[in-house]
């Protein structure tokens, strides 16, 4: 459906409907209807047709209707024109201040007036526009040297890291966000960076401190006194892969501003709604050995990331190969990306529309659930979302490894990145120091997993 436009035509063509419903023009209704054919750059010649075409429209009224042109009813109905199709764009905020000015309407009504439009309509300059990919586009769609270019760039970069870097782009596949946790210095960063590089998205990042304001990551409306209006200006959240680096390290007000974004994909500001990309995903970095000056996270934000990974140090060879990685310089620098957004988008509704999960695949998931639900070492078991955040991972990482099928396999390798950091233990449990994988473990053994027979 074609875009509404509240554009110079339309602005005068209301103006003048409202002015003649008395069914005359008096002296002071043509000055500001000529005014205002000035302030819109609207010609003589056009401006006498719009005056006729208007005069046709008022003779059809009802005597009985007329009356006097109303300022405000009139700004009023062009908000309302404005607001038709959800987007305000800056040429109809020009028109409607333009219109402000000629029918001296008092400024604060005027801004009451265009945060209630500003509500209902989002900002019409996004470059993070992602094109719509069409399930026919899959019909003989192979993902699988796209997804084997994107590992073999990466760890040009990340080495000896092949099953973290495989876990990373997984979640990545489905649409979902990581949290890396690890010692300084291991390539928590690097690994973000890389990801970021080797696929042509866009990629921010924001160092979460103790001073840092939920603004700083969502943005915040901005006003501008000359007009009189507010416009949002974005944050670093709108972008395709956003990296919280040391996410911790800010305040539980701060990590908040994360929580609508990540599950609901959008920012709420002010009462109005502002949309992300459709590919989006979070990496947050957290370091476990420095606690001074941090701030768990807590399990409403623990919940909203698919998994929960560490890097580790490499081994003495893979160490040797970065060595020599970086005698020229950062390696990053250099990175180009290997896929593009619409095909990386492609896999995703791939990983979506094409990998299947056999009914008993989904019942060991819920079996594995509910064992760890019932579990007496713990007081909070995996929730509703994490079977789904599981059945997800699994899409995607089989689709990583090259199937089209999710296996036991799968769920028995992805159980403790994808349940072990939604865990909450007892007491007892926290006492005799009994860590959430060992549970996991204990429970993977107990449940007998399916067999099923591949197609």
């Amino acid at each position: 459906m074609d875009k509404v436009e509240l554009n110079a035509t339309t602005t005068m063509k209301l103006l003048l409907k409202e002015a003649l419903m008395d069914k005359q023009l008096d002296d002071n209704e043509k000055a500001t209807i000529k005014s205002l054919a000035i302030r819109l750059g609207i010609e003589n010649q056009e401006l006498q047709n719009l005056f006729n075409e208007a005069a046709t429209n008022a003779s059809s009224n009802d005597p009985k209707d007329a009356r006097k042109l109303d300022p405000k009813e009139l700004f009023s109905s062009a908000c309302e024109v404005a607001m038709e199709d959800g987007v305000l764009t800056d040429e109809e905020k020009k028109n409607l201040y333009a219109l402000k000015e000629i029918l001296h309407i008092d400024d604060d009504w005027y801004t009451v007036k265009m945060q209630e439009v500003l509500r209902y309509c989002t900002d019409p300059i996004n470059e993070l526009d992602d094109e719509e990919v069409d399930d026919s586009e899959l019909e003989n769609f192979d993902p699988k040297p796209l997804i084997k270019n994107v590992l073999k760039n990466i760890e040009t970069i990340i080495v000896g890291k092949t099953e973290v870097v495989k876990h990373v782009l997984a979640a990545a596949l489905a649409n979902s966000h990581v949290l890396l946790e690890d010692v300084p210095g291991t390539g928590k960063t690097m690994l973000s960076r890389a990801i970021a590089s080797s696929i042509d998205c866009t990629f921010k990042r924001t160092q979460f401190t103790p001073d840092l304001l939920p603004m700083d990551v969502t943005g915040s409306m901005i006003y501008n006194p000359k007009e009189c209006t507010f416009s949002f200006k974005r944050g670093p959240i709108f972008t395709n892969i956003f990296l919280a680096d040391e996410i911790n390290r800010a305040t539980p007000r701060t990590q908040s501003s994360l929580l609508e974004v990540m599950e609901e994909r959008q920012v709420s500001i002010d009462g109005a709604t502002f949309k992300i990309p459709k590919v989006f995903f979070v990496i947050a970095t957290q370091n476990p050995v420095d606690q001074q000056g941090t701030y768990p996270l807590p399990e409403a934000q623990l919940d909203r990331f698919l998994m929960k990974l560490s890097m580790g140090y490499p081994d003495h060879n893979f160490e040797r190969q970065m060595l020599a990685n970086h005698l020229a310089g950062n390696p990053i620098t250099k990175m180009k990306s290997v896929i593009s957004r619409k095909d990386f988008r492609k896999v995703q509704r791939y990983v979506v529309t094409r990998v299947a999960v056999a009914p008993e695949v989904q019942e060991y998931i819920i079996n594995i659930a509910e064992n760890l639900r019932n579990h007496p070492e713990l007081t909070l078991g995996p929730s509703p979302r994490a079977t789904i955040a599981m059945m997800n991972a699994a899409r995607a990482w089989a689709c990583v490894e090259g199937r089209n099928y999710v296996t036991p396999d799968d769920i028995k390798k992805l159980v403790r990145p994808v349940f072990a950091h939604r865990l909450i233990l007892g007491s007892q449990a926290l006492v005799r120091h009994v860590e959430p994988e060992t549970i996991i473990a204990e429970i993977i053994a107990r449940v007998p997993a399916p067999v099923t027979k591949n197609k």
